[in-house]
């Protein structure tokens, strides 16, 4: 009389050839590895650091008043370089010379003068520039009219010209003696800052482009997934297996189980090479494996519904860019708009990005684990219905 087997060891043995045929398909082998080596040659190749100061370079300046209330300036973001003349600071601003300080006047070098660089000097090339008339502090303080000429960069958002001349508004202001229209004076009372206020805590290209580059290698798992899914389907390996003590059920936890390692194992390499483990390991490792159980239930999706390569293909396409919006606005800092905060991947995207750029905790990331097991839990529940059903019509 035969032994009883047991679901685990079903499921071990399923699991086991789930990895053996994943091991032996050779493209799909190649693209994990190359993809993993591609993103974390991407993340170091990109920099670490962040200005978040605008160069704005001035000429006609020689007042030590007005210098003095340039600095001000300074403490709201500018960057101030003084420029020998208007000729050079508009030169500089087109692209037609460099300046470099040298001193308290940026020395200017243009580009067809066939001249070296100071040695040892700083490039301080300004996006923007303000030229002010020899006569400007005398004219103001007289108060008669004069104009000021701002060179901006093409490449320079539009709203920065507003700024510069709301700047030069103020200062007329202040040399004249006057009051603003508009009291100012306390930045806390005045200007309300909506979202979550970054400045001083900008996150560098290499921490925004963290999140897209896992996110990337569970996509890629859940390609895979798909594929040897779609492929045991096509080649009625699932039938194969019923034939056994295996129910439909233990062949589908297999699959869950499987894409679910699979998945969390290459997360966990790519956390690793590119230094992204260390803050919160555990608050971490906990997103990833549930991220990992989400991109299997939608591998189950994907393969369940196509037929060949092509279809998986496609399919698997149709999953991953919906699933890709939240990794990509995770770049550009603010509050995310409604339809994607409600998309699958967002809380997995957010909660990496609040965990390993802005060091927060199991308290600030609760609701983004409460809303990425919510996810797990449809996705999941949906691949599984999805596939059984394929399955039991074979």
């Amino acid at each position: 009389m035969s032994r009883p087997v047991s679901r685990a060891s079903v499921l071990w043995a399923i699991v086991r050839k789930d990895v053996r045929e994943y091991t032996r398909d050779r493209l799909w082998a190649f693209l994990t590895v190359f993809t993993l080596i591609v993103t974390v040659g991407l993340y170091w190749v990109l920099p670490d650091d962040v200005d978040e100061s605008i160069r704005v370079g001035v000429s006609g300046i020689s007042d030590p008043l007005f210098l003095s209330g340039l600095e001000t300036a300074e403490a709201e973001g500018l960057d101030l370089v003084v420029y020998p003349s208007a000729e050079d600071l508009e030169a500089v601003v087109a692209r037609e010379a460099d300046a470099f300080a040298t001193g308290a006047v940026a020395t200017v070098i243009r580009h067809d003068a066939g001249v070296n660089a100071p040695e040892g000097a700083d490039k301080v090339n300004a996006q923007l520039g303000l030229a002010f008339p020899d006569d400007f502090v005398a004219a103001t303080s007289a108060g008669e009219r004069t104009n000021v000429t701002v060179y901006i960069d093409a490449a320079v958002p539009d709203e920065l010209e507003l700024a510069m001349s709301s700047l030069v508004r103020e200062l007329a202001f202040a040399i004249a003696g006057q009051q603003l229209p508009v009291d100012t004076s306390n930045p806390m009372e005045v200007f309300v800052v909506l979202g979550e206020d970054r400045v001083g805590n900008q996150a560098s290209a290499r921490d925004g482009f963290r999140p897209i580059f896992v996110f990337l290698v569970l996509l890629m798992e859940m390609f895979v997934m798909a594929s040897l899914i779609a492929k045991e389907i096509q080649d009625r390996t699932v039938t194969a297996i019923l034939v056994t003590p295996a129910r439909i059920g233990d062949i589908l936890a297999a699959k869950g189980i499987s894409g679910a390692m699979s998945g969390m194992a290459q997360a966990v390499i790519i956390l690793i090479a590119i230094d992204s483990l260390t803050p919160q390991p555990a608050l971490i490792l906990s997103l990833m494996l549930l991220g990992s159980i989400m991109v299997a239930g939608t591998a189950m999706l994907a393969g369940s519904t196509g037929k060949d390569f092509m279809s998986t293909l496609f399919w698997g396409m149709a999953f991953m860019i919906p699933l890709l919006i939240p990794a990509f606005a995770a770049l550009f800092p603010g509050t995310a708009s409604t339809w994607i905060q409600i998309m699958p991947s967002y809380p997995l995207v957010q909660g990496l990005v609040d965990v390993t750029t802005y060091g927060a905790g199991w308290a600030e990331t609760l609701p983004e684990l409460g809303g990425l097991l919510a996810w797990c839990v449809a996705l999941f529940a949906l691949g599984w219905v999805v596939l059984r059903r394929k399955v039991q019509t074979l």
